[in-house]
């Protein structure tokens, strides 16, 4: 029985690894295309550069408004998650807690918003009503309308496990309304919170797609816009393409990185406690 398990857990170990080989091989590509001469790299492979050109990416620099970008994507990725996380926590909290039919439909409805595309023209002619359209702040309020759903899910199903008896507990003590909900709630929150955040972060990172519709200005373009538009102005050249990917992509991995305890935590705590 132990044999059969261990092999059984072999062969396991052995899919995930043909799996995760499948997305390591084309990183591995990238990055050292990224440090071969233009001819080179020409044809991208897995084999390593003849000769490390550390130059490409002082080249990448000199040649695109990369430190703009990254200050637009820090910017809105930083807001639009502030924004999900304090919307999402107080709009889960009144669903759990007032436990009203109202409520009860809200909760149900936040999966029509989890599964409903990004309509761009709707969300064009809205912004350019409201006098956002182009603007940073424009895409961080669309960012968190899109976001909300998942993350009000989330952390509605994290507040269902907290017991109402903390609540009353708060109140014994003199906390009401706004205060109950910063003393008490917020703090149990940390987990979920770091979950919802982390994730909701790079959503916004990453997202090509919607800035390339509500930005018109390259003065506030984004670090995947950037991407798109140097690959325009040097698509013969894939070793400063490649280089470009990598600083566009380095920071959200690094903090994926230092944030994935708090990921796994967020999760698992979600799961047992919803």
């Amino acid at each position: 029985m132990k044999k059969a398990k261990k092999t059984k857990d072999m062969i396991y170990g052995l899919i995930m690894w043909v799996f995760s080989l499948l997305v390591l091989i084309p990183m591995a590509m990238v990055i050292f295309t990224s440090f071969k001469e233009k001819r080179e790299a020409s044809s991208i492979n897995l084999t390593l550069p003849r000769t490390w050109m550390w130059s490409n990416y002082a080249e990448v620099f000199e040649k695109s408004n990369i430190l703009r970008n990254f200050f637009n994507s820090i910017v809105i990725s930083v807001f639009a998650t502030a924004l999900v996380l304090v919307t999402a926590s107080l709009l889960s909290y009144a669903i759990v807690r007032r436990d009203t039919r109202g409520c009860r439909i809200l909760d149900k409805v936040l999966t029509f918003g989890i599964i409903a595309p990004f309509a761009a023209m709707p969300s064009m002619q809205l912004l350019q009503i409201i006098g956002l359209y182009g603007s940073k702040l424009g895409l961080i309020f669309i960012y968190s309308a899109l976001y909300l759903p998942f993350s009000a899910m989330m952390i509605t199903s994290y507040i269902k496990g907290v017991p109402r008896e903390l609540d009353e507990a708060g109140v014994v003590d003199g906390a009401t309304g706004m205060e109950l909900f910063v003393r008490i709630i917020v703090p149990l929150l940390k987990p979920i919170a770091a979950t919802v955040g982390v994730l909701v972060f790079m959503w916004s990172w990453n997202e090509l797609q919607i800035p390339l519709y509500l930005l018109d200005s390259s003065a506030n373009y984004t670090m995947p816009l950037s991407v798109y538009n140097f690959y325009g102005a040097n698509s013969k050249s894939w070793n400063l393409v490649c280089a470009d990917v990598i600083l566009v992509s380095l920071p959200v991995i690094v903090m994926y990185l230092f944030a994935q305890k708090y990921v796994i935590a967020g999760m698992t705590a979600g799961a047992v406690k919803g």
